[in-house]
């Protein structure tokens, strides 16, 4: 299993070393902040292991996986704009590492990190449809601890929690169960068809029990 720093050698091969160890040091550093109880260094890695089981299938693995570590650069669950800031932060990230503006990895970075933030597309909402791009991969690979074995899926609701510790019980509850409930409602939780296959009867099961402990 590659690690988090061969990873970002892997995605940063060729670019100007100095500015890509920069790099790698911040990303470690806003990864390992005490306020993320699950989107840290462990789940960045749990999401680097399904990518490298995918990779194959990918169009530009090296645009996912820049992606990937952009992706939840800044993370605030108070605030609306996290999408917005992580965009902003690769584009500033790939100045610095001299990555042409006009160029294709910067391109398809920039459209993944935008898909992202959608969190959805019509293979989600389409009873039988699949995606096949690398957007697609990319919103499973964040998912993908949805379709957890039960133990790591109490492990992660447990740590989701502690990320929402500003908010009271009830306001968390009520929160948590409108997301869950729109999980269950789509046609699909997963967009693609390895994805779907290995996680999306687990995670149906797994979203049910936590619905059914929070009701």
């Amino acid at each position: 299993m590659a690690s988090i720093e061969e990873s970002w050698k892997e995605a940063t091969e060729g670019l100007n070393s100095d500015t890509c160890d920069t790099w790698i040091i911040k990303l470690q550093d806003v990864y390992s902040e005490e306020k993320r109880t699950y989107h840290n260094l462990d789940y960045l890695q749990d999401k680097l292991l399904h990518y490298y089981e995918i990779k194959d299938n990918l169009t530009n693995p090296r645009a996912v996986l820049l992606a990937l570590f952009f992706q939840n650069f800044e993370y605030d669950p108070k605030a609306l704009d996290c999408e917005e800031k992580n965009l902003q932060h690769f584009i500033t990230f790939a100045d610095e590492a001299e990555i042409p503006a006009d160029g294709e990895l910067r391109n398809e970075v920039c459209a993944l990190l935008k898909a992202a933030a959608t969190h959805s597309t019509d293979a989600h909402k389409v009873g039988g449809a699949f995606g096949e791009e690398d957007a697609h991969y990319l919103l499973d690979l964040d998912m993908a601890i949805l379709g957890a074995e039960p133990e790591k899926y109490t492990e992660y609701t447990e740590r989701v929690r502690g990320e929402y510790g500003f908010l009271s019980a009830p306001m968390y509850t009520a929160l948590r169960l409108k997301v869950l409930q729109n999980f269950l409602q789509i046609p699909n939780i997963f967009a693609t068809k390895e994805f779907r296959e290995k996680f999306e009867e687990q995670a149906r099961k797994n979203i049910q029990a936590e619905v059914a402990l929070l009701s």
